[in-house]
């Protein structure tokens, strides 16, 4: 399987990778070597970045204090991107965001800097759930508590999945069509935000920025309009 990457100039290399796939690390690996980037970029925000290094999960005590300190809206939204991952054929044991990580190791292994470049996940799933109807709040935790083992036939091709940014786009528009408001926070916020935070990259550094492939077409759309305005 080939990670989808693309060259917004010569010193820019945009690379999309499966948070579930296992290959995404190597791809991840494999640029890093090739390209020889001064910087890689990530999606990951400090937050993020912390769960995934120390593993965190939270159990039963960590789920009674974020209900206590109001933050279960954000807990919900994140069960719905985890489940989202399972039905993908997210491996038990594997943990999403892995190939982030990768690229932050493989980066500091070989002398690179890292750039953190996402919107807190903080402040980006407050975001959503304030910009979701009450409707739609209520079909997530339906959707979440009656969710099964039984969706196995319905499994996506990760592999399928990276190759086809036909399918990635209709995946996205289907997150936009359960919840608009969330759907532009979660996507085409964020795609924006990210490519704001590429351009403020020192000039004249190789820069690697390791993507979902799901926010690649977005954020290379925006780095484009930027660019064509400042010309």
């Amino acid at each position: 399987m080939s990670s989808p990457t693309v060259d917004v100039s010569e010193h820019l290399r945009l690379l999309g990778t499966a948070h579930i796939a296992t290959a995404s690390v190597e791809a991840v690996k494999e640029q890093i070597v090739t390209f020889q980037p001064d910087i890689v970029a990530v999606e990951l925000c400090k937050g993020r970045y912390d769960s995934l290094v120390n593993d965190r999960r939270l159990d039963n005590e960590g789920l009674l204090k974020v209900i206590k300190e109001g933050k279960a809206p954000m807990i919900l939204l994140q069960s719905m991107l985890s489940a989202e991952q399972r039905k993908l054929g997210l491996d038990e044991g594997q943990q999403p965001g892995a190939e982030l990580l990768a690229a932050v190791q493989t980066a500091e292994e070989a002398n690179c800097e890292v750039a953190l470049v996402d919107r807190d996940i903080q402040v980006t799933l407050r975001r959503a759930w304030k910009r979701m109807r009450f409707k739609e709040k209520r079909q997530l935790l339906t959707s979440l508590l009656m969710d099964d083992d039984d969706e196995e036939e319905d499994d996506i091709d990760v592999n399928e999945l990276l190759q086809n940014s036909d399918l990635l786009s209709s995946m996205m528009e289907e997150l936009k069509g359960f919840s608009p408001g969330a759907g532009e926070v979660l996507i085409d916020e964020r795609d924006a935000y990210i490519a704001g935070k590429l351009q403020q990259l020192p000039e004249g550094k190789k820069v690697l920025a390791v993507l979902g492939a799901g926010h690649l077409q977005g954020v290379q759309q925006h780095l484009a309009a930027s660019k064509s305005t400042d010309i």
